[in-house]
């Protein structure tokens, strides 16, 4: 189902036109690897571990508070990698009832099979699924974030990431839900554990806040990761596209990446369709998408995702009250 747009037709074959030119001419004049200015606060929220506001340009306003308490495991024995999943819930909210429920072919972000979730990882495949699975996901062979959510012997952290989608438009930006995620995550903080590790008591923490331990250290890799919407029209391709690019283009993929080390690389570690339009109003002249676009839409999101998570975490850092 392709994402409502207060466009005509005409207007959107007139769009599609200057979208395939060579160069792209992009309503806002953006370049087309070039993103919407956004403003980004953290660790602004009370009694939350981590918290972060996103406003975008069209795309609208994103909340997210970070809480973490303390779990007993499930069981005795080292947990399981279904066990050790349960260790992170995710809830994402619209404000104003705009959640669309599992099954209903809108999804939030216009993510394929991602329709917003009311409760907690509701649906399949969505939105609250879908940020969880990138999470997840980023670590590979290296360090993962559930490791560090291990406390000591048959104890870990728990955390609940609550997302809250305030946003004027019928078609939010994956970009804005994962920004806000990934700024939270980045400024959330744990007690010190004081007590010994390997012993099988409820674990003691130092009250002193002023030497919690970050969820993510700054030298630590893989980073929180972020996912990139981008789009193709003709042979041309474009980043954090607009609902009116959204609405003309005839492919969009949804790229999830994390920077894996201090050189700027970076591990794809999700890819998924987005929701489009009809091509500028030509349902039947819309193409498929072949093995050399889906490599260039790719490696523009790998190519322009470093930058894009290094500057993040240098704005949590200089808002954060350490730095």
């Amino acid at each position: 189902m392709p994402p409502p747009t207060p466009l005509s037709p005409p207007e959107l074959s007139y769009l599609f036109t200057s979208l395939s030119l060579t160069p792209p001419i992009r309503p806002d004049l953006r370049s087309a690897s070039q993103f919407r200015p956004l403003i980004a606060e953290c660790s602004f929220l009370p009694h939350c571990n981590g918290s972060s506001r996103i406003c975008m340009t069209e795309a609208g306003e994103c909340i997210v508070g970070i809480k973490a308490e303390v779990e007993k495991d499930a069981t005795s024995k080292y947990a399981t990698i279904i066990e050790r999943e349960k260790w992170i819930e995710v809830s994402v909210e619209v404000a104003g009832g705009g959640a669309s429920g599992p099954g209903s072919g809108v999804g939030v972000g216009g993510i394929s099979g991602a329709g917003g979730a009311s409760g907690r990882d509701e649906g399949d495949g969505g939105a609250a699924v879908w940020l969880k699975e990138g999470l997840l996901a980023c670590g590979g062979d290296g360090w993962s974030i559930l490791d560090r959510l291990v406390i000591s012997k048959g104890w870990h952290w728990k955390l609940y990431i609550d997302v809250l989608l305030l946003t004027p438009t019928s078609h939010p930006s994956p970009l804005l839900l994962s920004t806000a995620v990934n700024m939270a995550l980045d400024s959330t903080y744990l007690p010190k554990l004081t007590s010994p590790h390997d012993v099988d008591d409820i674990p003691a923490f130092s009250d002193d806040w002023a030497i919690s331990v970050p969820l993510y250290e700054p030298t630590t890799f893989p980073r929180p990761p972020i996912s990139l919407p981008v789009v193709a029209i003709g042979d041309n391709v474009f980043l954090d596209p607009s609902v009116a690019e959204v609405a003309t283009a005839e492919v969009g993929l949804v790229v999830t990446l994390a920077l894996s080390d201090a050189d700027g690389s970076c591990d794809i570690v999700g890819v998924r369709g987005m929701e489009v339009g009809r091509a500028g109003g030509k349902e039947g002249d819309r193409k498929g998408i072949n093995r050399k676009l889906l490599r260039k839409m790719v490696t523009t999101c790998v190519n322009e995702a470093s930058e894009v998570i290094k500057t993040l975490g240098e704005t949590t850092h200089k808002q954060m009250f350490r730095a």
